[in-house]
């Protein structure tokens, strides 16, 4: 077991078991709470897969369907089996990863050996596998009449031609439906191997005890030498809509702005943090001219924007909702063309995003999460949250770059008359 050395005292351990499976710890002395993470980077965009060599393809929504699949036991459902130990335990499917997590404030083993088991079991049946269809189809029409929801799934379909964000996490109705046990039996087994996947604990045991309980319950886990890369169809730079009109029941008029852009960038979750900060200089409550766009009513309660870089491309979002779509959009449109740096700006937001991120590590349940994710994106937390506390400057003038050529999407959904 290697401590990992890091600036913000804390007890951080590493270690490999045998079946190569990526262990970190977290040790919390004094504390009650512990918490635990064992995740998969096998998400809803990954449909296509390359397995020593040879192509492999998933329907869309499979590893969400396995998420709600893996809960169950012959004797008794597994929620219920962490309820019985006191622990609160769920699991969630993004487009990247899928987690199994559990919260407890007692001793950590009983959970921990059970978390492991159960992600660690495939004893799905072809029966449940149907009966579960209907579950997640009534799961995916209630996101459909959720007008939020909907807008952002029509934004990515104006945005993207054939990258899998056209397709909700859940998958289609058609893909649902049509979605067998072995389907479900090959996304796990070239997915759910220990080599593929990373633990995180944070708990006040002692990092010894966590060590012998986690290779004790790994001892049955088989290597597996295989090579696993996920692969997509090659996506344009342009946007696949320009400008659409979809109807709803609204009571105002909702929609979206977005810029899709080429990105070759050599550091991606640092130029997602830079290019926020840019963002919230410009298009926040931080601007002059904040207020003068609510009372305009240009903007309105429900205006909020993000950022997404993928290998080769990137998208700004601004979501909106109000009766001023134009006047809205020619807004948006020329901040984009006049992007304003701010030194002054950017200290109070380095600051500010620095000291939440610090606070956030008194959370357990979400520090384990966050551990576990920075690790399939290929960077040690803490050593992220270095590099935030010594962004400068000057690093933000280089992600101005990226929105030079730019492509523009606009979606508008009205009241359904």
């Amino acid at each position: 077991m290697n401590k990992i050395e890091n600036k913000f005292n804390e007890s951080v351990y590493s270690f490999v078991t045998e079946s190569g499976l990526q262990v970190y710890l977290v040790h919390r002395p004094g504390f009650k709470r512990s918490s635990a993470v064992y995740g998969t980077p096998f998400g809803a965009l990954n449909l296509k897969q390359v397995v020593d060599g040879k192509s492999v393809e998933h329907k869309s929504g499979v590893a969400h369907f396995l998420e709600h699949k893996l809960f169950e036991d012959e004797t008794k459902d597994v929620l219920s089996q962490f309820a019985d130990i006191g622990a609160n335990a769920n699991a969630f499917t993004s487009y990247d990863q899928t987690m199994y997590y559990f919260g407890h404030n007692g001793s950590i083993e009983e959970p921990l050996r059970l978390l492991i088991q159960f992600v660690s079991k495939f004893s799905v049946t072809a029966d449940s596998v149907e009966k579960e269809k209907g579950i997640i189809v009534e799961e995916l029409k209630m996101y459909e009449q959720m007008p939020d929801m909907r807008l952002l799934m029509e934004t990515y379909r104006n945005i993207f031609h054939t990258y899998p964000f056209i397709y909700d996490i859940a998958g289609t109705e058609e893909s649902v439906r049509s979605t067998t046990l072995e389907d479900l039996r090959q996304a796990y087994e070239l997915n759910y191997s220990d080599q593929r996947m990373c633990l995180v604990v944070v708990s006040p045991e002692e990092p010894e005890v966590l060590e012998t309980i986690i290779r004790e319950e790994c001892l049955s886990h088989p290597l597996k030498d295989v090579t696993i890369e996920n692969v997509f169809e090659d996506e344009p730079n342009t946007v696949a809509n320009a400008y659409r009109e979809i109807e709803d029941i609204v009571e105002q008029p909702k929609m979206s702005l977005a810029y899709k852009f080429p990105y070759e960038g050599q550091d991606r979750l640092k130029d997602e943090f830079i290019i926020r900060m840019i963002l919230e200089m410009n298009f926040s409550e931080m601007c002059d001219d904040y207020q003068a766009w609510l009372d305009a009513g240009i903007i309105s309660n429900g205006y909020g924007y993000d950022i997404d870089l993928r290998d080769g491309m990137g998208v700004l979002f601004f979501m909106n909702e109000g009766d001023k779509p134009q006047e809205f959009e020619a807004l948006i449109d020329g901040i984009m063309n006049n992007l304003v740096l701010d030194e002054v700006m950017f200290n109070q937001l380095l600051k500010r995003y620095y000291g939440e991120m610090i606070m956030a590590l008194a959370k357990f349940d979400d520090l384990a999460i966050t551990i576990a994710r920075a690790h399939f994106d290929g960077v040690n937390y803490f050593d992220y949250l270095e590099m935030v506390k010594n962004l400068k400057f000057e690093d933000l003038e280089a992600c101005l770059k990226y929105f030079e050529k730019k492509d523009k999407t606009f979606l508008l959904m009205k009241n359904a008359e």
